[in-house]
């Protein structure tokens, strides 16, 4: 029964997010989102159903296709050669998902995205040493 309760919960999951644990912050809505190094990024989607379990996310930021297409035009545009790398897929994920939320990037328009996102896109796309950046106001 607890099984059925966590797919309602969460929609479903299909092993796209990482798993739930117990420990669940108080400014978390969704359940996925865990306490992150710095106060700012102590955020939440705000969902009772993850914004990660949604068909757009999924498409448009875990996709490795969509993925690949957003490396190559961002290194296209700044005349770089492109970086194939788990990192420059996560970074690109966290891009991805920043333009499809609040629809504009670009100087002085920087956004946290959430807990939950971070945490997903951290699971599909994981840093070889287990080593995060973390979210850089500048």
């Amino acid at each position: 029964m607890d099984y059925a309760k966590n797919l309602v919960k969460h929609g479903g999951s299909d092993g796209g997010e990482p798993p739930v644990l117990e420990g669940t912050p108080s400014w978390c809505v969704c359940g996925i989102c865990r306490v992150m190094t710095t106060e700012e990024e102590n955020k939440c989607c705000g969902k009772l159903r993850c914004v990660t379990s949604f068909v757009t996310f999924q498409n448009t930021c875990t996709d490795r296709e969509v993925l690949l297409i957003a490396i190559r035009a961002r290194c296209d545009v700044r005349v770089e050669e492109p970086d194939y790398s788990t990192n420059s897929y996560r970074k690109a994920a966290y891009r991805q998902y920043i333009l499809w939320r609040y629809k504009k990037l670009g100087k002085g328009n920087r956004r946290v995205c959430p807990s939950c996102v971070v945490l997903t896109i951290r699971h599909i796309f994981p840093a070889d040493d287990g080593n995060y950046m973390g979210f850089k106001r500048a």
